[in-house]
């Protein structure tokens, strides 16, 4: 496979989350499914490890004196799968969704919180503090980063999902990219690519469908693009049920898992 044609996303210097699982290594006689799964706990109890806002909305309205304001609401709220734990099977399993749903998008969801209080961005929409605080706010970036692509990532698959893609999407990627197979060759080869953690992208570029990939928690947001379709390479979105085989991990995502409509939803919304 050829290099994808278009430029990555650009790293921000100050980016730098882990993901225990990257520098996993199996010793003789150890069980790499143990292992790994200890990693993900252990990754996802650091990351919530962060104090909470404490008390529910209500609660702090019903014991807040009088004439105080009433404090801006937290932007981060973790979403409700749209399918249930198992659906996705058997190209991404149940396990593999309990930790990367219920455990890392969440500990990003309850340190971005953490980390908005007092910030410039607080009360913005999350776009806008994804794009402000990229190169300023580290932490706050790459929680709040991780959140929005993994609000829309879940809305990118769907069981039984693949299959043909809607006609004006269609005509679309075939402008940009040349075809279909093409499209789906440089996606999958973006992924494999990207080295460490991070996402691979179809993004709207200057009105062109383009391919990217980006490290950690960043998008096509920070570059100037819209991202309409990404797919997570970090080895909590995969390991678990392809181990070291992220080739194939991409291959069943993009053959089997995309919600073609969403993305044609979302490429609707990045040409207005």
């Amino acid at each position: 496979m050829s290099n994808p044609k278009q430029p990555t996303c650009v790293r921000s210097s100050q980016a730098m989350e882990t993901d225990q699982g990257e520098a996993y290594l199996v010793q003789p006689n150890e069980s790499p499914r143990r292992d790994f799964l200890k990693g993900l706990s252990a990754s996802a109890v650091a990351l919530a490890a962060m104090p909470a806002h404490s008390g529910s909305a209500q609660a702090q309205s019903a014991t807040r004196p009088p004439n105080q304001p009433e404090s801006k609401p937290m932007s981060f709220t973790l979403p409700d799968l749209p399918y249930a734990h198992d659906a996705l099977q058997p190209f991404m399993s149940k396990e593999t969704l309990e930790y990367h749903h219920d455990k890392h998008h969440l500990a990003y969801v309850t340190n971005g919180n953490n980390l908005l209080k007092g910030t410039e961005w607080e009360g913005n929409s999350l776009e806008d503090i994804v794009k402000g605080s990229f190169g300023k706010n580290a932490g706050l970036f790459n929680n709040a980063g991780q959140h929005y692509n993994h609000l829309h990532f879940w809305k990118w698959m769907k069981p039984n999902g693949g299959g043909a893609i809607p006609g004006k999407l269609e005509k679309a990627i075939i402008d940009g990219l040349g075809s279909v197979d093409a499209m789906k060759t440089e996606f999958i080869q973006a992924g494999v690519t990207q080295f460490g953690s991070g996402w691979c992208w179809l993004a709207v570029k200057d009105g062109k469908i383009i391919v990217a990939k980006s490290a950690n928690g960043e998008s096509p947001l920070v570059s100037g693009a819209k991202p309409i379709l990404g797919c997570d390479v970090w080895e909590h979105s995969y390991y678990i049920d392809y181990r070291n085989r992220r080739p194939d991990y991409l291959k069943a995502f993009i053959e089997n898992l995309v919600n073609w409509a969403y993305v044609e939803e979302m490429y609707e919304a990045a040409i207005k």
